[in-house]
């Protein structure tokens, strides 16, 4: 069976996390809309509706406020689960060891794709980060930015860059054709983040293929 545009987001997910092997999204009675990863389904969905009655409870319990993310950490394998909008929740299955050092620039990346596909707002507080591709120079700098398959890539060109990142990551300010900023981030593991829309920054981006 083909994946469905929501597997493909989860996918991206899984590849831009380390240590995760498998995610779904769940609605709020437990049922598992899709899902992505080299698991058992049975196993994911089951997983998946656990953590979710877990984000309720605490959210009937009340005294903590809105749940907005919890992580469980195992012996043998780790959860994290995070509530988005309408009562969903992203659900993701990490391996033994995996740590939760990432940056939630993949999260936010994730839930915004989602929200666009799902027809949602973006979740409250979610920050503007979206995934992208970013072929560089010999000197490790942007050129050209891609953001997916419904859009054309970018060129970009640098006038800047960006300091006080984490150890391991690299920002650059960048400018396209049309006079768009935005600031692009590689964190480690060489996986680009971009914090605009490229569509929405650049107009010749709508309605490309």
């Amino acid at each position: 069976m083909e994946a469905t545009s929501f597997a493909r987001i989860l996918h991206d997910l899984i590849a831009r996390l380390p240590g995760a092997y498998a995610c779904a999204l769940v609605d709020l009675g437990g049922e598992t809309v899709d899902y992505a990863g080299v698991v058992n389904p049975f196993d994911v969905k089951v997983a998946a509706a656990h953590m979710r009655i877990i984000l309720n409870d605490l959210d009937e319990y009340g005294a903590l406020g809105k749940t907005r993310w919890i992580v469980l950490r195992g012996e043998k394998r780790s959860f994290v689960a995070r509530q988005l909008p309408d009562g969903y929740a992203l659900v993701v299955m990490l391996r033994r060891r995996a740590g939760f050092t990432a940056s939630a620039r993949a999260y936010a990346a994730c839930e915004r794709a989602l929200a666009a596909e799902a027809g949602w707002s973006p979740p409250n507080g979610s920050s503007s980060w979206f995934a992208v591709e970013v072929e560089v120079d010999g000197r490790g700098r942007p050129v050209l930015v891609d953001a997916g398959p419904t859009a054309s890539a970018v060129p970009v060109e640098v006038f800047g860059a960006v300091v006080g990142l984490p150890r391991g990551e690299r920002g650059f300010r960048a400018r396209t054709a049309t006079g768009g900023e935005l600031t692009l981030v590689r964190e480690a593991g060489n996986t680009w983040y971009a914090d605009e829309d490229l569509e929405a920054l650049d107009p010749r981006q709508k309605g490309s293929s």
